[in-house]
């Protein structure tokens, strides 16, 4: 079986689950030095297609490698998307916020030879997985409110406002079953007064699920403020999925 990563203007990786790397290039490819590459994969769930959008770690070295088929070993997730939008909507959302970004191909079921993907992809596969099949339980791993230490680390910051990060590093340890207002938040990161400007950082979460802003609701209960597909609804049917759970 072949697992490809493919860049938008022509350019595929291809390696073999059994037979090792196989690399397929197109003469039309350029890179722009310096380049920071972008990839990306799609992860079906019970819900739909979820995709993860990563970057090598410009401030790691070899970050800048003209290679191309080598492990990412320093890759930073720069975006989630989740379920909702079919494959071809999904693919142009990506493309047009990282136009040459290239897409690694996995078998039917979502598995992906372990060279072409971070090091963290797998575990953070099974978790999107199991979330949307409501069949994450209490085992190292499912919950990553307990475990954001590790998990912040191989975030991609570089383009939020210490304000943002703030937002999300409070929003990333609501556990399952809980929730806060935006008052809530605000006063947690010292700013009483900001909950619309909360409101609107939630907004531009690049990693819904793995930080739940859906567990911000309103002062009055209100299901307020989730820009994902599905908008509202879909809020409402995940905070429902994981009260009537509660498996962590």
């Amino acid at each position: 079986m072949i697992v490809a990563r493919q860049r938008g203007r022509g350019r595929k990786i291809a390696r073999s689950l059994n037979n090792g790397p196989v690399v397929i290039k197109s003469a039309t490819s350029t890179y722009p030095s310096p380049y920071i590459q972008h990839d990306m994969a799609f992860i079906p769930t019970a819900w739909g297609l979820c995709a993860l959008v990563w970057k090598q770690d410009e401030t790691a070295p070899d970050a800048l490698s003209s290679g191309f088929i080598e492990t990412p070993e320093n890759a930073l997730l720069c975006r989630i998307l989740t379920p909702g939008l079919p494959p071809h909507d999904l693919r142009q959302l990506i493309l047009k916020q990282h136009p040459d970004c290239r897409e690694v191909m996995g078998d039917r079921e979502g598995n992906f030879h372990p060279e072409v993907v971070p090091a963290w992809f797998p575990e953070l596969a099974r978790f999107l997985r199991a979330y949307y099949t409501n069949a994450v339980c209490g085992g190292v791993g499912c919950d990553f409110s307990n475990t954001w230490n590790m998990w912040k680390q191989r975030l991609d910051w570089s383009t939020l406002s210490p304000f943002q990060q703030a937002v999300l590093n409070v929003t990333a340890t609501i556990p399952r079953g809980q929730r806060l207002t935006y008052g809530e938040v605000a006063r947690k990161i010292g700013k009483p007064r900001a909950s619309r400007a909360v409101g609107a950082a939630l907004g531009a979460n690049p990693w819904p699920v793995l930080i739940p802003c859906h567990r911000v609701i309103g002062a009055n209960g209100s299901m307020t403020g989730f820009s994902a597909p599905g908008g509202i609804e879909v809020k409402r049917r995940m905070l429902e999925m994981e009260q009537s759970s509660r498996l962590f």
